[in-house]
């Protein structure tokens, strides 16, 4: 009788050792698939900043384009109409310049 209460309570550990691996085993499996999941996540929402950061920095390059295009078609215009000039008034005026720069300072 002494022995089948040894042998019943030896079985029950190794029960109780079995079911404490178990567990063990299970939260390491928890434990990992939340770190998986952690990971998916934290990809998951490094790539949406990332498409949000290329997506807005698009849109502020459109937007300055777009405001940028009337200046630099005007500054265009304007280097035309100066290139633009006949040389005989370019001369003129290039005279006109040096004739004030000469009167107001004297012959020099």
């Amino acid at each position: 009788m002494a022995l089948d209460v040894v042998k019943k309570i030896s079985e029950i550990e190794k029960q109780g050792e079995e079911l404490i691996k178990e567990a063990q085993r299970r939260a390491n499996d928890i434990l990992k698939n939340a770190k998986d999941e952690a990971e998916n996540i934290k990809r998951e929402a490094q790539e949406n900043a990332e498409a949000f950061y290329r997506e807005t920095i698009a849109k502020f390059e459109h937007e300055a384009k777009n405001q940028i295009e009337p200046m630099i078609a005007d500054a265009e215009r304007k280097k035309q109409e100066i290139t633009n000039i006949p040389k005989d008034k370019m001369e003129r005026a290039i005279n006109m310049v040096i004739e004030r720069i000469v009167n107001s300072h004297g012959n020099s």
